[in-house]
């Protein structure tokens, strides 16, 4: 023991570090994006043209949808 009171390594005793492999686990959350389809009916108006009609850039003809 020193004086002090600390106890002092003897001069034959060296400290020796070790690198010692080790594993862990890391919990992550991940955000998910999600995308949902859906279908929807709807009723859209149809006519059937009388006589054919050209203009306005549509063209028609007779008796068509």
């Amino acid at each position: 023991m020193a004086p002090n009171g600390n106890v002092e390594p003897e001069d034959d005793e060296e400290e020796e570090y070790v690198d010692v492999p080790y594993t862990y686990e890391v919990e992550e959350i991940e955000e998910q994006e999600t995308t949902k389809d859906e279908v929807v009916e709807r009723k859209i108006p149809r006519l059937r043209a009388m006589y054919p009609y050209k203009g306005n850039g549509m063209e028609m003809q007779k008796g068509e949808v």
